[in-house]
């Protein structure tokens, strides 16, 4: 379990990439926009799902994220963080992202490069 630095002496426990489920990568999809307009506000409420479900302790003197995510009336533990806590935690992503959006594999697909199995011309069969 993976245990974040945080400004001022603080912490926060993260489960292992390794650890992760389906339903972690599921809520993070669904999180997603549709259409792909992305917004710098988007991006924040994909990340604080993500966060929600990775952080398991903390020692910041609020509830986890997960007992405390917030609403459009009351503010959430991650929306009461000082901004470099924030961004500790948000730095602390890639790992989690690696596994969620792995590299393509670099050679192309014969369909997605423009050719055919079929080596075959007109002109041969003619």
């Amino acid at each position: 379990m993976p245990r974040i630095t945080l400004p001022g002496d603080q912490w926060a426990d993260l489960i292992d990439p390794s650890d992760l489920r389906s339903g972690d990568i599921k809520a993070y999809r669904r999180s997603m926009p549709v259409g792909g307009v992305m917004t710098y506000g988007t991006l924040d409420g994909m990340r604080d799902v993500l966060l929600r479900r990775l952080i398991t302790n903390w020692s910041v003197e609020l509830p986890i994220p997960r007992d405390n995510p917030g609403d459009d009336e009351q503010p959430g533990s991650l929306d009461l963080l000082p901004i470099p806590a924030y961004r500790a935690l948000i730095d602390a992503l890639d790992p989690y992202m690696d596994v969620f959006n792995p590299d393509p594999d670099p050679k192309p697909s014969p369909e997605s490069a423009g050719t055919s199995a079929d080596k075959t011309s007109s002109s041969a069969t003619s």
